[in-house]
């Protein structure tokens, strides 16, 4: 059988207010920004991270060519990243460095600057996403989204 991607789903990620305010001080807060600066890249933060997602997938009959970082959209330079290995019915996670053994390969990535009309790239072929859903808990408990620089 040659390697087969099945999406499971695309959600969005909710941005709390302590994760939006982490990622502001990641970017901004060694900055000292004036009052009115500061309200901007707040603004910009909150706009960044309404445009990341969770992408959570099924890898069947992979190979030597799977490789988390050719995950990601045409025309973007965002890739695959903050991804975990689950375990094949998505209850637990088994891993968030090595891939593990074992077949099929459930896995869940984000992405930043996520267009919902734009397939995927993966290691075996472009596949499309489905409409973006609301996170569903069992996944922001097992994947909570982590501010990047």
């Amino acid at each position: 059988m040659k390697p087969a991607i099945e999406v499971i789903g695309a959600y969005q990620v909710d941005a709390s207010p302590d994760v939006i305010e982490r990622a502001y001080e990641m970017k901004y807060g060694d900055l000292g920004l004036p009052s009115r600066e500061a309200h901007a890249a707040r603004a910009a933060v909150v706009e960044e991270l309404s445009g990341v997602a969770l992408i959570e997938l099924m890898v069947r009959q992979r190979d030597d060519s799977f490789d988390v970082l050719d995950f990601q959209q045409p025309d973007s330079d965002q890739v695959a990243y903050g991804e975990a290995f689950l375990t094949e019915d998505g209850t637990r996670v088994l891993s968030r460095d090595a891939i593990p053994d074992g077949e099929p390969l459930r896995i869940a990535f984000f992405l930043h600057f996520f267009n919902p009309a734009l397939p995927l790239e993966t290691s075996y072929g472009s596949v499309e996403l489905p409409a973006l859903q609301s996170m569903p808990d069992r996944l922001r408990d097992l994947v909570p989204y982590e501010p990047v620089e």
